[in-house]
């Protein structure tokens, strides 16, 4: 796993032909909540999956990534980890494999 620097850090990781995995550490460490993310430079727009509950943020922005999620806080407190990525970004019920780095 990678900690997560930064919002920009976010953006490159998940900038791909599908989503990357991440994980958000909780209670110092107790649990965790996995997450899908895929960035869109082309409209600076993200697609957030919450794997706890299969919800989605789809087509957010960075503003709202931070007024609807957890995520900026977590990576301000280096709690926020890149897993890996999977590709089918079209379709994500598809089975798929994932790729770590």
């Amino acid at each position: 796993m990678e900690i997560v620097k930064s919002i920009a850090h976010l953006k490159e990781l998940s900038e791909i032909d599908g989503f990357a995995e991440f994980k958000m550490i909780l209670a110092g460490g107790l649990c965790h909540s996995s997450k899908r993310i895929c960035y869109y430079a082309d409209s600076k727009t993200f697609d957030v999956h919450n794997e706890i509950d299969d919800t989605w943020n789809e087509g957010i922005t960075e503003e709202e990534l931070d007024s609807q999620t957890m995520i900026p806080l977590a990576i301000e407190r280096g709690a926020f980890f890149y897993c890996g990525y999977q590709l089918n970004k079209r379709d994500p019920k598809k089975p798929y494999s994932l790729h770590l780095d």
